[in-house]
């Protein structure tokens, strides 16, 4: 049976939720941003405040301020832990070039997917917390990490301390397209190879140069052959840097790495290979910094479980749920690699991340939200 009385509460929040997610968008928060980021903290905390929580700031030196606050009813059956992160890959000036704005189902906005919205149904499911709209039988403790989109270093310690408090974990990245839940994510390694060389000049004596560059581009192409696609295994270079001027043979380059792995061991192979790199033409040198920064997130026979509990739930509410597998990561590798049942993309539906065209759909704004709200009140 549909419960449209709780579907009809949701949908009177839809005004006030459009409202949030543009006042969200205008707060850039780029990762390495830690002014812009802590304002988005505040606004969280203060929100937070207003809601009846009791904000917690944990203060951070070379990223965002994380934020937390716990809801607690009378007799506590365990605890569930909601994560987000607030931190974007956009630019301060971004919404210059993607405004916040609504075109027929979609509203566009730097960040908006990934994941402002996600953020916005938190704060939204406080408001019906505080207001006695929804009663769940565990504690809830809602955590903001501010630096996901740069591997969640500052944040991984506090994450797994957290999930190890937990029963289950519930993370508002964006849906799958279709709506879909996230219950298996790849692991993720960054990583920086740098090329020395000599310089000299490219028309007189080039021969009496070590190009950089060159060397750059051949171990690039012995590196991308760590590949196994069939395994779910790559390797791609997302940043190249190197030479001073059209004349000069550069003395230096260097490169980003981002490696994808479904396995454990396969990310160990690239890392191993990656860490073994020598220089291949006589003069040069080269240096492979970086690691794996999360684990794959695997499909637990608790999260199975979990996610059996959450299709119930969310079939009350006139929703079919679905699981898939997505190739990024997010702070629920982290909790889903201790044990803890996870289900993450239980954000808004949308396309777009990291691309300038990022958008949500304005139509699933409110079945997300009930789904949100029954989740926690239910699980």
């Amino acid at each position: 049976m549909i419960d449209d009385a709780f579907l009809s509460l949701c949908v009177k929040e839809h005004g006030s939720l459009v409202d949030l997610l543009k006042t969200l968008v205008a707060l850039p928060s780029p990762s390495g941003s830690k002014a812009l980021v802590d304002q988005v903290t505040d606004f969280v905390g203060t929100w937070l405040g207003r809601n009846s929580f009791s904000p917690h700031i944990e203060k951070r030196t070379s990223v965002g301020d994380l934020v937390w606050a716990e809801w607690r009813p009378q007799a506590p059956e365990g605890r569930i832990l909601v994560l987000c992160h607030l931190d974007t890959v956009w630019p301060a000036d971004a919404e210059e070039r993607n405004p916040f704005r609504i075109e027929e189902d979609r509203i566009y906005g730097p960040g908006i997917f990934d994941m402002k919205a996600g953020v916005a149904l938190t704060l939204k499911v406080q408001e019906l917390l505080s207001r006695q709209m929804i009663r769940p039988r565990r504690a809830v403790r809602f955590l903001y990490t501010t630096d996901e989109e740069t591997g969640g270093f500052e944040s991984r310690e506090l994450i797994e301390d957290f999930a190890r408090q937990s029963d289950l974990v519930l993370v508002t990245e964006p849906a799958l397209p279709g709506g879909g839940l996230k219950t298996f994510r790849k692991g993720s390694g960054m990583y920086e190879i740098e090329v020395l060389g000599r310089s000299a000049h490219a028309g007189l004596e080039p021969e009496k140069g070590v190009n950089a560059i060159e060397e750059l581009a051949r171990q690039v192409t012995e590196m991308k052959a760590l590949e196994d696609l069939e395994q779910g295994t790559t390797v791609t270079f997302t940043l190249v840097r190197g030479g001073t001027a059209s004349n000069v043979v550069p003395d230096r380059a260097c490169a980003s790495i981002d490696v994808r792995f479904r396995a454990s061991q396969e990310g160990d192979r690239v890392d191993s290979a990656l860490k073994q790199r020598r220089a291949l033409k006589q003069g040069a040198q080269v240096k492979v910094t970086g690691c794996l920064d999360r684990p794959p997130m695997v499909r637990s026979p608790k999260t199975a479980e979990l996610f059996r509990a959450a299709q119930e739930i969310a079939r009350t509410l006139g929703i079919e749920l679905w699981e898939g597998e997505a190739g990024g990561g997010s702070d629920g590798n982290f909790t889903a690699a201790l044990g803890i049942p996870t289900l993450d993309g239980l954000g808004v539906e949308g396309a777009g991340a990291h691309t300038p065209d990022e958008y949500v759909l304005r139509s699933s704004l409110v079945p997300r939200l009930a789904l949100l709200a029954r989740l926690i009140e239910r699980l």
